[in-house]
């Protein structure tokens, strides 16, 4: 049996998923081949402010110290539970790649290059989201979690990824690309089938 790869995708999770990793979760998922799967969860637990992070971490060196506004005031996420000290720009692609660019379909990226951030920190003229973290599947694991329910693959929509709260992010996803609201499958009856 070939693989049908989800990836460019998104994974939105089960409803009652019980994974405090998980709950209300989008993943969005760069690769998926025979060797797994690679995405970040893009509504994750806030961490903190961006440009705080940065100055506290001084992640940027001997940089100018971060900006205040734009996507420097925003709240980093939680990227997943795998290397969580680690630091993820996703941005919109542009004809010019950031160093250690991962294409994400046509017009997302992200990397997790310290030159491409320090790149973003002196030109303060593109929109980022900061995710800590990664999310990782071994071989088939994600195969298998999607036929027991645990994820709801869909197409991905760089708008409702990039733009608007995330905190309401997983609700908005199940209502545009599912068609449903989340709500309908959290009903305890059981089946008349």
């Amino acid at each position: 049996m070939t693989l049908r790869s989800l990836a460019p995708g998104l994974l939105l999770a089960a409803p009652r998923l019980g994974d405090p990793n998980f709950e209300h979760r989008v993943v969005l998922l760069a690769r998926h081949d025979a060797k797994g799967a690679l995405g970040w969860v893009v509504n994750g637990r806030a961490v903190g402010r961006v440009g705080d992070l940065l100055r506290e971490s001084n992640l940027l060196g001997g940089e100018a110290s971060a900006p205040s506004g734009g996507p420097f005031a925003r709240e980093a996420r939680q990227g997943g539970p795998v290397q969580g000290h680690t630091g993820w720009l996703l941005y919109r692609r542009t004809d010019e790649a950031l160093a250690g660019e991962i294409a994400i379909g046509g017009t997302l990226a992200v990397t997790g290059d310290l030159d491409a951030l320090a790149a973003m920190v002196r030109s303060n003229d593109r929109d980022f989201r900061l995710l800590l973290g990664y999310a990782g599947w071994s071989p088939s694991q994600l195969e298998d979690e999607v036929a027991q329910g645990v994820w709801l693959p869909a197409d991905l929509d760089a708008d409702l990824v990039f733009d608007g709260d995330s905190d309401g992010l997983w609700v908005r996803a199940y209502e545009q690309l599912a068609g449903i609201d989340p709500g309908a499958f959290t009903s305890t009856r059981g089946g008349s089938a």
